[in-house]
C-alpha cells in the first residue's frame, strides 16, 4: 500500500487521533459514548474517579493518585514522524509530558525512541537479547510471547484490577467475552494491556449516486445489481464526455485485506468465504478461509466477471494512486472500501461537484446479510518490567492520558490548541477505543443536523460536529468539512447497519510455522488466487493450491492453531 493510503488506513486506525485526516479540521476516527448522555456518563464516571479528594486518596492509593515522591519510570517507544512539535519542544520535552508529570509526579525518561518501525523493532529485540529492557514498551506480538516465556515481564493481573480507571475498563469490556483483553494473558496471568482495533474497517460498498440516477438504476443491494451496474457504468458513458472511458467495479491485487481500498472482500463474503482467516466451519471444524469451496466459488464469481469487463481489465497493473486517480478524475463509480474513503473521495467531489458517492453495506446474501470479519482484537501489548520499582505506574499513565486524548480534564483542551500536534506524543502511544466507536456518535450527529442541539457536547467531537453541521447547511462548500461528514456521519452510520452480520475468527495470532513459513504460502496463495481471477489459470488450479498449502506448512499450521485454541 502506497503512502496515501497509509495514511488514510493510519488515520482511521489511530481511532482516537485529534489531527484531521486529509483535511485542515481537528478530527478523530474514534467514540466515547452511544449517545450523547452516555457518552458524557462515561466521562463523568472517569472524573468522579481522577477527582478524589486528597484525604481520600491519601488513604488508598488509586487510579489517578499522585505520587508524593518523584516517580521516574523509563520508557522505550517508537517515535512520531512529522509530530509538529513547535520549535523547542520534543518527544523527550513537551507539554503532553508536562501534563503527565503534573498530575501523578511521574517523570519520563527515554531509554530509546526510533521514528521508522524496523528501527524500533531491532531495538526491542536487543533490549530482549540483552535482558535490559526499559520500565514500559509497546511491542508486537511475537516480542511479547518471547518476553513472556522468559519472564521479563510483569504480571500486571492485580495492578489493572487495582489501577485501571473506569474508562480504560470501559474499554476492554466493550469487546466480546473478554477477547482483547485475553490476548494479553498468558496461563491465567495479564502480561500485557492489547491495544484495541475498532470495528468498521471492513469495506462498504461505495457507488456514485449521480449515475445510478442517470442510467436509471437503482441502489445496489445484491450481486446482481454489482455486475447490472459494473456494465452499465463500464459501457453507458456515465460521465457524458463522449468517450469509452470509464471502468466497471475497481480492484487491487491484494485481493483481500482488513483496512483495504479497492479490493474484493464483499464479494468473498457474500459467498461465505473468509480468506486469511481462520474459523469454525457449519461441522465446527476449524479451518483456513482460504482453502475452502466456498471460496473457489467465490474465485469463480470473480473470474467470470472479469471475463465480462465488469472488473477493471488493468487492475492487475494499477497502484493504489492509479485508482485514486480514476475516482478523483470520474472514470470509476463502484468501488468496495472502508468509512475512511470518504477522505479520498472527496477528490473527486472536488473536480466535480456533481459526484455523489453512497455508502452502502453490501452486496447482501440470499438471507439479505452482509458478512464482514471484524479486525483482529490487537496487535501490539504495552509491557512492564519485572524490575519496575513502580508497575502500577503505567497503569495511571494510560489513564491520565485518556483523560487528555479524550478532553476529558479541561485543561487539556488547551494544549497545543489549533497547533496540529496529535496525542501520538502522549508518552505510552497504546490505541485504545471502544469496539463500535463509530456507530457510537451517530446519534450525536443526528441530535445535532435533525435538531440542531449543541448543548451538552463532549468537547472532542466539538470539531467534528461542526463539520457535519457546516455541510449540512452548504453542501460540498467547505470539501474538509464534506470529507469529515461522509467518512464520520454516513459510511460510521453505515458500519453500524443492522445487515452487517459478524463472523469472528477463532484465532488472530500466530504461530511458529506461520513465522517460518508462512510468506512463502502467502505468496503460494495470492498468484493462485490471481491468476484465478484473471483467467491464466482454471479454476481447477485452486484444488492443486489447497494440496500444495498443506503440504508445505498449512497442516502443521493448522495443528498449531488447533493446539492454540484448546
Amino acid at each position: 500500500m502506497k503512502k496515501k493510503a497509509l495514511s488514510l488506513v493510519l488515520c482511521a486506525s489511530v481511532a482516537l487521533s485529534l489531527t484531521a485526516c486529509g483535511s485542515n479540521n481537528a478530527n478523530e476516527a474514534s467514540n466515547e459514548g452511544k449517545n450523547a448522555n452516555s457518552t458524557n456518563s462515561a466521562g463523568d464516571t472517569t472524573n468522579q474517579a481522577a477527582g478524589n479528594t486528597k484525604d481520600e486518596a491519601a488513604v488508598e492509593d488509586g487510579p489517578f493518585t499522585k505520587y508524593d515522591n518523584t516517580v521516574t519510570v523509563s520508557l522505550g517507544r517508537q517515535g512520531v514522524s512529522g509530530n509538529n512539535l513547535p520549535d523547542g519542544d520534543s518527544l523527550e520535552s513537551n507539554q503532553y509530558l508536562k501534563y503527565v508529570e503534573d498530575k501523578l509526579n511521574v517523570k519520563v525518561k527515554y531509554e530509546f525512541s526510533v521514528e521508522d518501525t524496523d528501527g524500533y523493532n531491532q531495538k526491542v529485540n536487543l533490549a530482549i537479547a540483552s535482558n535490559s529492557i526499559p520500565d514500559i514498551m509497546v511491542v508486537n506480538e511475537q516480542q511479547f510471547k518471547r518476553m513472556a516465556k522468559s519472564g521479563s515481564i510483569a504480571d500486571l493481573t492485580d495492578i489493572y484490577e487495582k489501577y485501571a480507571s473506569p474508562l480504560i475498563k470501559e474499554y476492554y469490556g466493550s469487546y466480546s467475552e473478554d477477547r482483547v483483553l485475553n490476548t494479553g494473558r498468558v496461563d491465567g496471568k495479564l502480561l500485557g494491556l492489547p491495544n484495541t482495533n475498532i470495528d468498521g474497517s471492513y469495506q462498504l460498498m461505495w457507488v456514485r449516486k449521480d449515475w445510478l440516477d442517470k442510467l436509471n438504476l437503482k441502489v445496489p443491494s445484491s450481486m446482481d445489481d454489482v455486475k447490472a451496474i459494473a456494465k452499465a457504468f463500464r459501457e453507458q458513458d456515465p460521465d457524458g464526455n463522449g468517450k469509452p472511458d470509464t471502468v466497471g467495479l475497481l480492484g487491487d491485487k491484494l485481493i483481500v485485506g482488513d483496512g483495504s481500498f479497492f479490493t474484493f472482500d464483499p464479494i468473498f463474503n457474500l459467498n461465505h468465504s473468509y480468506p486469511k482467516s481462520w474459523f469454525k466451519d457449519d461441522s465446527g471444524n476449524i479451518v483456513y478461509g482460504s482453502t475452502t469451496p466456498e471460496t473457489k466459488q467465490a474465485l469463480q464469481q470473480l473470474s467470470d466477471m472479469y471475463k465480462e469487463g465488469l472488473i477493471d481489465k488493468e487492475f492487475l497493473t494499477r497502484k493504489w494512486e492509479d485508482n485514486a486517480g480514476l475516482v478523483s478524475g470520474s472514470r470509476a463509480g463502484i468501488l468496495f472500501a472502508p468509512w475512511f474513503a470518504g477522505w479520498m473521495l472527496s477528490d473527486n467531489v472536488k473536480s466535480d461537484p456533481n459526484a455523489e458517492w453512497l455508502p452502502i453495506a453490501g452486496p447482501l446474501d440470499g438471507e439479505g446479510k452482509r458478512n464482514v470479519v471484524p479486525s483482529a482484537p490487537s496487535g501490539t501489548f504495552l509491557v512492564v518490567s519485572k524490575d519496575a520499582k513502580n508497575p502500577e505506574a503505567a497503569l495511571k499513565m494510560l489513564n491520565v492520558e485518556y483523560q487528555g486524548i479524550r478532553l476529558i480534564d479541561p485543561p487539556t483542551q488547551e494544549i497545543y490548541k489549533d497547533k496540529g500536534v496529535t496525542w501520538l506524543n502522549y508518552p505510552l502511544n497504546l490505541q485504545l477505543d471502544f469496539q463500535d466507536a463509530l456507530a457510537r456518535d451517530i446519534p450525536i450527529y443526528d441530535k445535532v443536523v435533525q435538531d440542531n442541539d449543541m448543548k451538552d457536547l463532549p468537547a472532542r467531537l466539538i470539531p467534528r460536529v461542526n463539520s457535519v453541521l457546516k455541510d449540512h447547511k452548504e453542501p460540498k462548500k467547505d470539501i474538509a468539512a464534506f470529507a469529515d461528514t461522509l467518512a464520520f456521519y454516513k459510511a460510521g452510520a453505515v458500519t453500524g447497519a443492522k445487515e452487517i452480520t459478524k463472523v469472528n475468527p477463532v484465532f488472530y495470532g500466530s504461530t511458529e510455522t506461520m513465522v517460518k513459513k508462512g510468506a512463502n504460502l502467502e505468496k503460494l496463495e495470492n498468484e493462485t488466487f490471481l491468476r484465478i481471477i484473471t483467467g491464466a489459470s482454471p479454476i481447477g488450479e485452486f484444488d492443486k493450491f489447497v494440496q500444495t498449502w498443506k503440504s508445505t506448512g498449512g497442516d502443521e499450521i493448522a495443528k498449531e492453531v488447533q493446539e492454540s485454541i484448546k
